[in-house]
Formats: structure tokens, sequence, C-alpha cells
């Protein structure tokens, strides 16, 4: 540094070790603010980043049941009306794993709760059936309930004349006709055509007379007697399960239906005597 000296103005060295105190402690804190301002940074980043790809999404929110949440722009339905038989439940157990199943079986399932949602009856039976078809039967732990949901609405869309042209055929009353006479003739029963054709009297069908008959159905009941189930088949499709109420008197072998006693529900057995001709094959199996 310049001072007066002796010999006039005179330059004075700074000792080394002045001022280098300050100095360093300000280094030292620029610093540590920038390691805490990187630190915060990197865990900002690590926070807000996406989940990696091969974690499993989480799952779609369940769709409401129309038990419960009726949709305020769809009109009332009037009990026994088409539109009211034709209401899928998505069964119980196949929601809570829904996250857990294969994309296959999740996008059917959540295609089958739009089928109940839309009252959509036809669209509800192909996906069920293509449900219990998957290979390696990824659903089996609700086929159970997939089935009698099937049968349920098989029956329904069964008796829905006015849609249903695959089952159902019309007939025009030709001389010498009787109601016994054409149900048998269409390999069909005569209760069936009663339920076909509500309002009738087929006591006294008259000529030229237009009615509702089964088209050739082609049934058969499989009995197993260790689960203590029926399925009933149409057409060697799966239709409907009935639940047997008791142990099966008939051993295993092939057998004709008329009236055989199975320890069915009455309501069950009703429901049989209309659908199976007393010659349709019952064929009992052990299983």
């Amino acid at each position: 540094m310049l001072e007066r000296g002796k010999f006039g103005i005179e330059y004075t060295p700074r000792p080394p070790d002045e001022g280098s105190g300050v100095l360093g402690w300000t280094v030292v804190a620029v610093i540590v603010v920038a390691a805490v301002s990187l630190t915060w940074t990197l865990y900002t980043r690590f926070r807000d980043s996406p989940p990696p790809e091969d974690e499993p999404p989480n799952p779609p929110p369940a769709l409401p049941s129309t038990a419960t949440n009726h949709p305020p722009a769809r009109p009332a339905v009037a009990a026994g009306s088409p539109a009211a038989s034709t209401s899928p439940s998505l069964p119980a157990s196949g929601v809570s794993s829904l996250a857990k199943r294969p994309v296959k079986v999740r996008n059917l399932l959540m295609r089958l709760e739009k089928a109940k949602a839309a009252h959509d009856v036809e669209m509800a039976v192909t996906t069920i059936e293509e449900i219990r078809s998957l290979p390696g039967s990824p659903a089996a732990d609700i086929d159970d309930e997939l089935a009698r949901l099937l049968g349920t609405l098989n029956v329904r869309r069964l008796f829905d004349r006015e849609r249903n042209k695959l089952w159902v055929a019309e007939v025009v009353v030709k001389r010498g006709d009787s109601a016994s006479r054409i149900a048998s003739e269409h390999a069909s029963t005569l209760a069936s055509l009663r339920r076909l054709n509500p309002g009738i009297d087929l006591d006294r069908v008259r000529i030229g007379q237009k009615i509702y008959v089964m088209r050739f159905p082609r049934f058969n009941l499989v009995v197993h007697r260790r689960a203590r189930t029926a399925d009933l088949q149409l057409n060697g499709k799966f239709f409907k399960r009935y639940d047997l109420t008791g142990e099966t008197k008939m051993e295993a072998g092939a057998y004709e239906w008329r009236g055989a006693s199975l320890g069915l529900k009455p309501v069950d057995r009703a429901e049989l005597e209309c659908l199976l001709p007393r010659s349709a094959p019952v064929v009992v199996s052990e299983m």
C-alpha cells in the first residue's frame, strides 16, 4: 500500500495473512449454498418423476351399479319389460380383482359392465361367452358366476319373441292344426308355446292365426353328480346352470328326460319341463 515515509511517498506491501479470513469464509459459504441448491433440485425432480413403465397402472374406477345409481337421463323401466330384464350384473369378485387380471379379461369385464349400463343383452351374452372360451381359463374363479348370469339372460332372450329370430319362428295355423301338434312338429313343448303366446287361447286356435313357436330347439341336460349341478345345453352350447338340492339317484349314463327325478327346486323343474321335450337326452356324469 502507498503511505508517507522517510523519503516521501513509499509503497509498503500488505501483510500476507491480512484479509484472507473474510475471503475464505465467503468461498465456503458459496460452496455450501450451491450444494444445498443442487440437492434440493435433484430431490424435487425425483419426487415428481412418473413411475417406471413396468409398474402396473392404477386400476380404472369401477362403473356405478345400476342397482344403486341410475343414470338420471334414462327413463324408468317397468318391471318385466325387455329392458328391465336385460341388465347384467358384473360379478363382485371380478370387480375386486380387476387390476390383477390379464388385459384381455379386464377389457371384456369392462365391456360387460358397459352392456349392463346400456341394457344390451346381446352384447352381454357374447361377452360372457368370449370370456368363458378364453384359452387357459384366466377367469376360472368367476366362471360359475358368469355361467349363472349367462343362463338368466339366455332364458329371457329365448322368450323375447319380438327380437329373438334365432330360436323363435312365427307360424300360421293350418287346417287340422292344434297347439300341441304345432309344438310337437317343431320339437318343442306346449308349455313353451303358451309362454311365447301370452293372451292367446291356444285351446281354440283358428285357421290363418299367427302364433310363435320355438324353432326346432335341440336341448339336452348334463347332470354332474359330485358338483350337484345340471347344465342345460341348446344346440350344443351352454344355456343355463341349475343346482341340485339333494343326491341324484340316477346312476351315471344316458337317459331320456321324461320328467326325470333329479332333486331340482320346484321352480327349476317347472322351467325344464317347459323347455325339454319328454324325449330330450339327459347325461348323468360322476363329476
